[in-house]
């Protein structure tokens, strides 16, 4: 990476020149150098109302002198300035596009500042949106720039949701041909959790799924396992109907005859006393074997579809982890027969990856009409 020595340059907005020692930023529009504080003085940067036309600034070509960064050395030692090779012109676009290469968080490698995928581990760089301006007097030019890879500049929880494999090397084998990063660019939302549950599984630790508990056959849709999600999800609507149907047409007229025998009525079943419940156990254990059977399948089904519910929680990480295995694999194969550089590549298993909330969405409404219908 090219380190400038701002030192024989002049602050663009006070004129004096940099020391050693001179906090220095650089605008990212146009790489007009400034004090820091010369810069918040200013409210942005002295050529804003140039952005925007390919300008950069001029001073960029006396880096090529007297700025001790930017000058090389040949392979038998000499130093050679770059302005041998370019005039000041082309050094000063060479010099802002380097600063706006990009470094993969994961390995390291330098890559151009539009690419979506490292060359080199394949992991997808994270795209950060701008902030909705909600402000009428906010001016984008008179932001202060930041150095993207000083880290301490950004607040841990945004460092932590900005690292796509929880913590897990990008290089780590999962299997013959899959690593980390392309596990963790198949999975894409919320990937940082599920890096940590496959590590957890291949360490023989298990990591229960509270997602796929609540939501069970809509997670495993969600996520992509569209025939795994439409078994279980057909399940569990055939499990509720039945209960819903057992409960309206049998269970409801045995329960209405009991309390009838009695005297009581199930209206007031939340108001009875210990004396009226006595007398309800009593008239229940007189029904026949039919009627006890009636009036417990609903409390059956019940149980069995918690129990879907419950295994949905404890394979779901398994599950999604095989399947992630299974399908990374075959796209690198078939990106593999079709010549795709590494960038090619992670970009065919993201978008084979991911999740598709839309079908979620649609089979979760359903679910919601069955019930209050």
């Amino acid at each position: 990476m090219i380190k400038i020595d701002y030192i024989g340059l002049k602050c663009g907005v006070c004129g004096k020149d940099f020391t050693e020692n001179d906090d220095v930023v650089v605008c990212p529009e146009c790489g007009t150098p400034m004090h820091r504080d010369c810069y918040k003085e200013n409210n942005g940067c002295p050529n804003a109302e140039k952005h925007g036309s390919d300008f950069v600034f001029e001073g960029f070509d006396k880096i090529t002198k007297s700025a001790k960064g930017i000058s090389g050395k040949k392979d038998d030692g000499e130093k050679t300035d770059l302005s041998e090779k370019n005039d000041g012109s082309d050094s000063a676009k060479s010099a802002y596009s380097a600063a706006k290469e990009q470094v993969c968080p994961m390995c390291g490698e330098v890559n151009k500042h539009d690419a979506n995928f490292c060359n080199r581990c394949g992991a997808r760089f994270v795209k950060i949106q701008p902030i909705p301006n909600i402000n009428p007097d906010f001016d984008r030019d008179k932001t202060e720039p930041h150095n993207p890879f000083d880290s301490a500049q950004i607040p841990p929880a945004v460092q932590l949701a900005a690292d796509p494999l929880g913590g897990i090397p990008a290089d780590e084998k999962f299997d013959e041909n899959v690593t980390a990063a392309d596990l963790a660019c198949y999975v894409s939302v919320n990937s940082p959790y599920y890096m940590r549950a496959f590590y957890n599984i291949r360490k023989k630790m298990k990591k229960f799924n509270f997602s796929a508990l609540v939501f069970s056959g809509v997670w495993f849709l969600y996520r992509k396992l569209y025939k795994l999600g439409s078994l279980i999800f057909s399940i569990e609507i055939l499990l509720y109907v039945l209960r819903f149907y057992f409960s309206k047409t049998y269970s409801l007229n045995v329960m209405n005859d009991l309390f009838a025998k009695v005297g009581l009525s199930v209206d007031k079943i939340g108001s009875l006393n210990m004396e009226q419940y006595t007398m309800l156990s009593q008239a229940m254990q007189e029904l026949s074997a039919t009627d006890q059977l009636v009036m417990m399948i609903p409390s059956i089904l019940f149980i069995i579809q918690l129990a879907v519910m419950i295994v949905c929680g404890i394979v779901a990480n398994k599950v999604y982890y095989n399947s992630c295995i299974k399908n990374v694999r075959r796209i690198k194969k078939l990106a593999e027969e079709q010549s795709f550089d590494k960038e090619e590549t992670s970009q065919a298993i993201y978008l084979k990856g991911g999740v598709n909330p839309f079908v979620a969405g649609v089979f979760c409404l359903l679910y919601f009409y069955i019930i209050f219908l």
